[in-house]
């Protein structure tokens, strides 16, 4: 039976003073991470600090001091560090969660890497490298799985996603107007992020079946 992976207490830095716990992984555990999820990027771990702004404080400045970090694809670190919530467990918990948060991740960076990269302050970062803002990626992920996933499942045209995406904005352009389109599937990042989801939330349910045109 594969050990589990533990989560355990982290105090992160807010104002210089104020202290807030979150959620980390257990350094012992980081070894096991990097090697079994090895084929979607990740080349090893280490400790690291950073002070940026992220989801994890609201999008408000927070310094963090030795965080386990994923080494990623040579110019990434993922903090391993997360929300206290149920859905910070359950990313190592369910089996097809964490490959679902690459595959999110790999989509994001290509398509939309604003909103994933923690905004670093130059003046008190040494590393080159980039934070991902995992805890924004775990959001997202409980966004796609556990509010879309079940609906999304039984979905069997595209009409019947553009419709419930008109309430739920899985997918929002930005358009702002009366005659604005939440989603409009002449967009071709639209098509490339519902083929995305579609392929995070057969994960989940593998009966799903919506037919998505080329």
């Amino acid at each position: 039976m594969e050990a589990k992976i533990i989560l355990e207490p982290f105090d992160r830095i807010l104002s210089g003073y104020e202290k807030v716990e979150e959620l980390a992984v257990n350094i012992a555990d980081c070894s096991t991470i990097a090697h079994k999820y090895a084929r979607f990027g990740v080349e090893g771990y280490r400790l690291g600090n950073y002070t940026g702004i992220g989801y994890l404080n609201r999008y408000l400045e927070c310094a963090i001091d030795r965080v386990p970090m994923l080494i990623y694809q040579k110019n990434y670190l993922i903090p391993l560090l997360f929300k206290n919530a149920e859905t910070s467990f359950q990313l190592f918990n369910d089996a097809y969660r964490m490959e679902a948060f690459f595959l999110l991740l790999e989509w994001s960076l290509k398509h939309q890497p604003e909103k994933i990269l923690i905004e670093q302050d130059p003046t008190v970062t040494s590393s080159k490298k980039k934070i991902i803002d995992s805890a924004y990626l775990v959001f997202r992920l409980t966004e796609i799985l556990d509010s879309g996933g079940y609906p999304i499942s039984h979905f069997q045209t595209i009409e019947q996603f553009i419709d419930w995406n008109r309430i739920y904005r899985l997918i929002d352009n930005g358009g702002v107007g009366r005659h604005s389109k939440v989603f409009d599937p002449e967009f071709p990042e639209n098509i490339e992020e519902l083929r995305m989801i579609v392929s995070l939330v057969s994960l989940k349910y593998p009966e799903t079946d919506l037919q998505i045109p080329e």
